[in-house]
């Protein structure tokens, strides 16, 4: 799906990662196209932006993008991909069985040319799918599972209002009911696991409606035919597209039950966590652990000792297993849209390398959605690391209000990440008598303060941004050097400071 992504989408995600002006020259470093193009492309898309929204251009200071209060990059995405024809012509195709160029022209109102060419697209993004795209009429073909996945990661990728997408039942009733049922069987799922269940069965349904129905081999299905996600889902009947084939219609409640097997959450983190670390040493866990110990090498922080990042990565790898156990694909997420800007960033890169060397010794399969997952679990985790660091820190200043002063400016900036111990330059001995501090911040013009064994800013009165920013990268430097971290992977979260 991310062969959609053309340079206008990454061109007003660096925009408003910026959030500022902007040189062509800055932003042809960034996307790799000439100044000229970019220029063309920036005309381009101003004329097409929301209301509220607009490029403004300047010749000494290049282009910035305004937003709205709150405006969000998804929902701008949303409306540049949802009047881009490239879209509405896939969109045509995935959810009709079957159609013809009149039709695609007259209902994208475009030339029967330019319809040609965006399926000399759509059809290389369909064969990356591992489905089909056939002519007259033109529609998606191959493994019925594939293609539903297919058509869930389109939907989330347009990153639409649900409510616009579901037809074939009503959303909140189907919220509820599914609640319900998850109380009466004590059952837990993952957050925003209902709203998925929403778009996968709505799926279905359009599929269904087609005569396109899934297979799922018998023996699968009655190994898990007494689980409770199968009965769940079967109390979910009403809201499922009638099938007269009593066989398919089991089939389809099951393939149902497989996308919410997948969802599942353990009611109890701490036993769900003592299990997955009993499982380290074992067979099955080899894949985990192996993953672990390179993935803590490289980044010089053993993940394995966050509880957090343990489970939820659990999580993630579970539904890779999942998928491979019971031949389905459940794996969908709408960060997908995000991996075009994050697969060349260094940590990107490393965890797909460990990916890569784990997948040929185990036979597991990672995608780039699940390498985005992992890599927003390590930034966590490594961010958790940072904002739990305590820097014990001594403060020496030449009167009562300064200190005073000085000392809350430094808690706005830094929280409780500074430890600070308010000293008078009568106190400087105790600086040699105790090897707890690991900071010097004082207003001292020189004279008094001369000590070596211990870092030493030095602040105004009234703190600067500048002098801040000094402490700011002492603490990032600290954080680096406390832990052996390789420093190439705090991006992007450090940026101000550097």
């Amino acid at each position: 799906m991310n062969r959609f992504n053309d340079r206008y989408s990454e061109l007003v995600y660096h925009l408003f990662y910026e959030d500022n002006w902007c040189s062509l020259n800055e932003l042809s470093k960034k996307t790799g196209y000439s100044k000229s193009t970019l220029w063309r492309d920036l005309l381009h898309t101003d004329s097409t932006l929301p209301p509220e929204w607009k490029i403004e251009k300047n010749e000494a200071q290049g282009v910035r993008l305004i937003k709205p209060k709150n405006g969000t990059i998804e929902e701008l995405w949303f409306h540049l991909r949802s009047e881009n024809t490239y879209f509405q012509t896939l969109e045509l195709i995935l959810l009709n069985n079957g159609v013809t160029i009149n039709y695609i022209t007259q209902h994208v109102h475009i030339s029967r040319s330019t319809v040609y060419r965006q399926l000399e697209k759509i059809e290389e993004v369909v064969k990356s799918a591992g489905v089909q795209l056939t002519h007259s009429p033109y529609k998606i073909v191959g493994d019925e599972k594939k293609i539903r996945r297919f058509i869930m990661q389109y939907v989330e990728y347009m990153s639409g209002n649900l409510n616009d997408f579901i037809t074939s039942f009503d959303i909140k009733e189907f919220q509820e009911h599914v609640l319900k049922l998850l109380k009466e069987h004590k059952t837990s799922l993952h957050m925003g696991a209902i709203q998925r269940l929403a778009i996968i069965l709505h799926i279905s349904n359009i599929r269904i409606t087609h005569s396109c129905f899934v297979t799922i081999p018998q023996a699968v299905i009655d190994e898990n035919e007494h689980s409770t996600v199968f009965e769940i889902s079967k109390k979910l009947f009403k809201f499922m597209e009638k099938i007269s084939n009593r066989e398919k219609q089991i089939q389809e409640i099951f393939f149902f039950s497989l996308y919410l097997m997948s969802e599942e959450m353990s009611l109890n983190r701490t036993q769900e966590l003592r299990y997955i670390r009993s499982k380290l040493n074992s067979d099955s866990g080899m894949p985990l652990n192996h993953f672990l110990i390179n993935l803590s090498r490289e980044i010089g922080l053993d993940v394995s000792q966050d509880d957090i990042f343990m489970y939820e990565f659990a999580q993630t790898l579970r539904g890779i297993t999942f998928d491979l156990k019971l031949k389905t694909d459940t794996r969908i997420n709408n960060i997908l849209q995000f991996v075009p800007y994050f697969e060349k960033n260094p940590l990107f890169g490393m965890i797909q390398e460990i990916a890569k060397n784990i997948s040929r010794e185990f036979s597991i399969s990672f995608e780039d959605i699940e390498i985005l997952e992992i890599f927003m679990l390590v930034q966590a985790s490594i961010l958790r690391k940072k904002n739990q660091m305590v820097i014990e820190t001594a403060l020496v200043c030449r009167s009562y209000v300064e200190k005073d002063y000085i000392r809350e400016v430094l808690k706005h900036h830094f929280g409780n990440q500074l430890n600070i111990y308010v000293m008078d330059f009568s106190d400087i001995d105790s600086l040699y008598r105790k090897n707890g501090f690991d900071l010097l911040i004082t207003t001292d013009l020189g004279q008094l303060i001369n000590i070596e064994h211990i870092p030493i800013y030095k602040v105004s009165s009234f703190p600067t941004p500048s002098e801040i920013k000094e402490i700011k990268i002492f603490t990032r430097e600290n954080f680096i050097d406390r832990y052996g971290l390789n420093h190439n992977i705090l991006y992007p979260f450090e940026d101000d400071i550097d």
